[in-house]
């Protein structure tokens, strides 16, 4: 939650979500969610539930819509860190905490706006709980295990119950528990009706005040269409999903082969350890094949990747064993540490906008430092002080980039830059496209207009009135003699640009 307030709502997916959420808390729509007026069938609507809340007891802003955001990754962390304790060593979830918090691209998604926060958090609790019930048969787990599930339901879909579910199966398979009395034992009837009673409602209700739109909409092109094909440009080839994975852990998923090979190794003593490995690989394998692939899909298997990762180092510790493998992988994570100042300034000076601020990178030097402090740790043999001292380089980022950095690079968007030119209750039109940022950070939805008629029929009713595009045919507007282009922002990191235009 660290630094959720210090910069503004600006990328794409933040963007439409909070401001979904805003639209239902202004015009008291709670059913059917929408974007700048237009029915959005993205995602159900859980998360805009809560962003609601967050922005009831903190206002309409960045804050208030990250707010639960990070509530639910704080009880994610928390609640793993209780149940590997429980079935593990304190050592072994001692050094899961680490990974996570070290884990900038998993910490990111627990700073972000989006359904994904809370979907993390309902499939992973819920498979938790589904291995307490195994282990121990307590009915509050099962019961919390379908409720959880049903929400997750209710934040993203049917993935939130489909993969789950077939988690459980390989798992009682491979256990040897897969029996009708095994199956039974869950109670999958009483389970049914609960997870009904938690998701029908709103699916039926929303499908009638829709027509039937949304329904449609949701669940062919952002289920079966996404899951079959690539869907706005989000695709690539089984290893792409492979690589978010190394980077989402990054630094120390560079130990992921190893801890694969240790988790098989172990995987008949360990039921834990087999349960985490399952979690694992049947998310990633399932997005390898998907259509459409993206960082934040895999990430609900994070915390149990992050403790096959942790039962490792663990492993790692007590065999006081360096190895090959060892060296290399904390070569690579030093090498990759002292690469990031120089890479991250090389990235922004790509960025015309962003050159006078580029050196901001230098920033991340202290995280450099520290994990060549561990590497030299490691190679005297202080293997704890070595995984300690890289992990806390690496936590430092979060507060050095949530506080510092991002602040200083979102000043320089298009809808900052717009803050100096628009007012609130200025009238603005846009022709044809806009920056999905707009809405949010002004708290106002905008008209559109699609044809140059209706350009010239606006500034007649409103001589004093904008015009916004970042549309890429703008030869109509530039070639208008009665209109003036007044700003011109490139989007940062994306290819289209805000222009803003006035009468003359």
């Amino acid at each position: 939650m660290i630094g959720s307030w210090a910069y503004p709502i600006y990328i794409l997916d933040e963007a439409k979500n909070a401001e979904a959420a805003r639209e239902m808390l202004v015009h008291s729509e709670f059913i059917v969610p929408k974007f700048n007026r237009l029915l959005r069938t993205d995602k159900p609507p859980l998360h805009y539930y809560f962003m609601i809340l967050g922005y009831k007891l903190f206002g309409v802003n960045a804050f208030g819509a990250r707010f639960f955001s990070g509530i639910f990754g704080a009880l994610t962390i928390s609640i793993s860190y209780y149940y590997i304790n429980k079935f593990s060593k304190r050592t072994i979830a001692w050094i899961f905490v680490f990974i996570c918090w070290s884990s900038i691209c998993f910490i990111q998604e627990f700073h972000l706006a989006v359904p994904d926060a809370y979907l993390i958090f309902f499939i992973s609790i819920g498979l938790w709980m589904f291995y307490d019930f195994y282990a121990t048969s307590s009915k509050f787990s099962l019961w919390i295990m379908y409720l959880l599930f049903g929400l997750g339901t209710l934040t993203k879909g049917p993935v939130a119950i489909a993969l789950p579910g077939l988690i459980c199966i390989i798992f009682l398979v491979s256990t040897k528990n897969f029996s009708i009395q095994a199956i039974l034992k869950f109670r999958p009837l009483l389970g049914l009706i609960v997870f009904l009673l938690v998701t029908t409602p709103w699916y039926i209700l929303v499908h009638f005040e829709t027509d039937g739109d949304w329904t449609k909409g949701f669940f062919l092109d952002h289920n079966v269409n996404r899951f079959g094909s690539k869907m706005e440009g989000h695709g690539g080839i089984f290893l792409i999903t492979w690589a978010f994975v190394l980077l989402g852990l990054m630094p120390f998923s560079f130990f992921l082969l190893k801890a694969f090979k240790n988790s098989y190794i172990n995987k008949s003593k360990d039921s834990l350890l087999l349960f985490s490995t399952i979690v694992s690989v049947v998310f990633i394998v399932f997005f390898s094949i998907s259509g459409t692939k993206l960082p934040n899909y895999t990430m609900p298997c994070y915390p149990f990747l992050a403790l096959v990762l942790a039962v490792a180092f663990w492993e790692f510790y007590r065999g006081k064993d360096k190895g090959i493998h060892n060296t290399i992988a904390l070569v690579l994570i030093a090498l990759l540490a002292i690469a990031l100042p120089t890479a991250g300034k090389l990235a922004l000076l790509q960025e015309k906008e962003l050159g006078d601020v580029s050196d901001i990178a230098y920033w991340l030097i202290p995280t450099s430092t520290a994990t060549l402090v561990g590497l030299v740790f490691y190679f005297k043999g202080y293997l704890q002080k070595a995984f300690i001292t890289i992990a806390l380089g690496w936590v430092i980022i979060t507060p050095i980039l949530f506080l510092g950095i991002y602040p200083r690079l979102t000043s320089q968007n298009p809808v900052e830059q717009a803050k100096s030119i628009l007012k609130q209750n200025d009238t603005v039109k846009v022709y044809k496209s806009f920056d999905a940022a707009f809405p949010i950070n002004f708290q106002r939805t905008f008209t559109i207009i699609h044809k140059e008629a209706e350009i010239e029929e606006y500034f007649e009713k409103h001589p004093k009135g904008f015009l916004m595009t970042n549309t890429r045919e703008v030869d109509v507007l530039e070639n208008r003699m009665d209109i003036v282009k007044i700003m011109e922002v490139k989007a940062l990191f994306e290819s289209h640009t805000t222009r803003i235009y006035k009468k003359k």
